[in-house]
């Protein structure tokens, strides 16, 4: 009885020590005794970012599956192949997005799933969810990098370009001292004043002249009643042009060829002319300049005999007698 009671104890510890361990493992190691249904996907990143198997894989922060396999794709040695086991459950869309993360700075990487939008329909186990890829560290290290370079460069041009500029405006700045100085200044009030004095003569004839082009812009309303009249009839007369030339076309062609041949003969005529103009401009100019000396001195002689009418009788006028005691 004593063997056997020891062995009722044994057998409980055991029991006892596998129940412990079972429950260890649930709660220490994670490991579900009741497992649901897992389905598997698949996600393709040119950077894994340290990802190994076994990652966790979370769906809006929850923790849903793992990584089970982190590989160089076979077909295309550019991207990593993650295949992901996730959670049956799991509301994954067509829309949804995978990304690399990590919980703070010094957490482990994990995929995060994003649940995507309610309209979307839900993707298919062993479907592809699309990659977001991450932005590395190295990469925005270069970027500003290359940005702190390109500022660099840009300020050096920038205070070349305002030292030239700064020349150019003392350059300008002493030019326009000079311009307004007091010399310059006078003359510039002289000149004013000479404007202004031409104005004040000015202004009576231009007052004149717009008078009279508010007249003649009063006249013009008839005249441009009349015009349309007149074009009017011309379009009229045009009209009954073309009748007739679609009436007697031959006619008017043998008629047009002549005024052609007159226009030519007109055009030869005109040329003669104008070679024969040039040609005896010089006497041309004199006998205008004499015309001219005649009629100034005919117009004097006209003066003359207005004046002194007696100059046609008698050459010399008689003297004036003057008495003897010279009164």
């Amino acid at each position: 009885m004593a063997q056997r009671d020891e062995q009722i104890k044994v057998g409980a510890v055991v029991v006892v020590a596998a129940v412990v361990f079972m429950m260890a493992l649930i709660f220490v190691g994670g490991v579900r005794v009741f497992r649901r249904g897992m389905v598997t996907y698949t996600t393709y990143f040119k950077f894994a970012g340290g990802l190994e198997p076994g990652a966790v894989v979370r769906f809006g922060g929850l923790k849903v599956g793992k990584v089970t396999t982190a590989q160089i794709d076979p077909r295309d040695s550019t991207r990593i192949r993650v295949v992901l086991q996730v959670d049956s459950k799991t509301p994954i869309h067509t829309d949804s997005r995978a990304r690399i993360s990590t919980l703070g700075f010094l957490g482990e990487n994990y995929v995060e799933i994003s649940p995507g939008t309610r309209g979307a329909g839900p993707l298919k186990p062993g479907s592809e969810i699309p990659a977001t890829e991450i932005v590395q560290l190295a990469d925005v290290f270069s970027n500003v990098n290359t940005v702190t370079l390109n500022t660099n460069k840009l300020v050096n041009d920038v205070d070349e370009k305002f030292l030239v500029m700064a020349d150019r405006t003392d350059q300008l700045i002493t030019n326009v001292n000079a311009v307004v100085g007091p010399e310059n200044r006078a003359h510039l009030e002289s000149v004013l004043a000479n404007m202004d004095a031409t104005l004040a003569e000015v202004r009576p004839r231009l007052k004149t002249t717009l008078d009279n082009i508010d007249t003649a812009s009063q006249k013009l309303g008839p005249t441009i009643d009349s015009t349309r009249v007149t074009l009017e009839k011309t379009n009229q007369l045009v009209d009954h042009l073309d009748a007739l030339v679609q009436e007697d076309r031959p006619a008017f062609n043998e008629s047009l060829q002549k005024l052609i041949t007159t226009l030519d003969s007109t055009r030869q005529v005109m040329l003669s002319l104008n070679d024969t103009l040039n040609t005896n401009r010089p006497d041309l100019d004199e006998t205008i300049a004499n015309m001219r000396q005649s009629s100034e001195n005919l117009k004097k002689f006209t003066d003359t005999i207005k004046q002194r009418p007696y100059s046609l009788i008698r050459i010399k006028p008689q003297k004036e007698h003057i008495p003897p005691n010279g009164k």
